[in-house]
């Protein structure tokens, strides 16, 4: 297997001009992908986190620092001396192939043995479940069998690496969640080092070690699911990883040295806090409830999204829109007034104007 090391990995494009730099599509990127471990790239479109995969791959050259694997220095070396297999979005399989002879091409360009070539283009087809559509063409296959196969030569390759270029992203739903599973496991079993670009939290978050969260270029963080999600770095974090995203919205310090948050007598001790802050709280970690006698509500129901097993009710507190995710289908209506309990939310503060997190005593 591999470490794979970034260090201070940038790459821009076109000559800079007079006045203006070369455009960046990624900076700085600075992190350890440990060996075994499974670590996605999780960000939006145009984020640099293919471009961050194809430098690893060699498909891109960089613009400056080193990529490392196993402490060797491959930045200067092509794709196919750096032992890596690619899954790509689109699965390019040779539609001219058989199954069998797509899984046993990589091999048989690295002039493998033909017995060892059979035993490991089967090998892996039996991993997949696709070792019944071996003598198939690519064309008579479902999109899901086509990915299996896809897999199944990076698998039978058996590489240091493997490279995932969103495998999963023309998948319908169902079948996105059934093969994620199956990758899972897959990943369990052999153990290898795996780098994996996508855009869906639920997979970064589902199958991965550790998360690098990018954002027009820049690695925002990079931590396990559990630290993305309860502790994000960053405004940025806070508000991509999550769904329902979180609650964000401004609070400034009022009076007796507290922010309180709008519409709530609810607030932060303000300490060593910037007059005014950014303050995030998930809406599975709130409750609602209707006031009692004479109590003064927080805010009104505007909406209510029935989701089976919760219900997202969507609330007005004054100027603040604000979400709430309670248990079955709920009991609230449109209009209805409600109270915001806090008790169990763990509130999350970012810096306004940096947007890195504030610590809170």
């Amino acid at each position: 297997m591999a470490q794979i090391e970034l260090v201070g990995v940038e790459k821009s494009y076109g000559r800079p001009k007079r006045g203006h730099e070369a455009r960046k599509a990624v900076s700085d990127l600075s992190y350890v992908i440990e060996d075994g471990h499974f670590v996605s790239l999780l960000g939006p479109s145009g984020c640099g986190k293919t471009t961050t995969l194809n430098m690893i791959a060699g498909l891109e050259d960089i613009s400056g620092g080193e990529i490392l694997i196993d402490g060797r220095r491959v930045d200067d070396l092509d794709p196919d001396k750096r032992d890596l297999a690619f899954v790509f979005q689109d699965y390019a399989l040779y539609p001219h192939m058989s199954v069998y002879e797509n899984i046993a091409f990589g091999l048989r360009m690295r002039k493998v043995a033909k017995d060892e070539i059979d035993r490991r283009v089967r090998d892996a087809a039996r991993r997949l479940d696709i070792a019944h559509v071996l003598d198939v063409k690519p064309k008579s296959l479902s999109g899901g069998q086509r990915q299996r196969v896809a897999l199944a030569r990076a698998i039978a390759r058996r590489p240091a690496v493997f490279l995932f270029d969103e495998p999963l992203s023309n998948l319908d739903a169902l079948l996105r969640d059934q093969t994620r599973s199956e990758l899972k496991v897959l990943h369990r079993e052999l153990g290898a080092t795996s780098v994996y670009v996508t855009h869906d939290q639920e997979e970064a978050m589902t199958l991965s070690d550790r998360i690098a969260v990018m954002s027009r270029g820049r690695l925002e963080q990079y931590g396990s699911p559990y630290e993305v999600y309860h502790e994000p770095a960053t405004e940025f974090v806070a508000s991509f990883v999550g769904k329902p995203r979180m609650n964000l919205f401004t609070a400034k310090r009022g009076e007796r040295g507290r922010h309180v948050l709008p519409g709530t007598a609810f607030g932060v001790e303000s300490g060593a806090l910037p007059e005014e802050i950014r303050v995030g709280l998930r809406p599975e970690e709130c409750d609602l409830r209707r006031p009692l006698a004479g109590e003064q509500p927080h805010g009104t129901v505007v909406a209510v999204e029935p989701l089976g097993n919760v219900s997202d009710v969507h609330l007005t507190m004054g100027d603040v829109e604000f979400l709430v995710r309670v248990p079955g289908f709920g009991s609230y209506g449109v209009g209805d007034a409600v109270v915001v309990d806090l008790t169990r939310a763990r509130l999350h503060c970012f810096d306004p104007e940096t947007g890195r997190r504030l610590a809170v005593s």
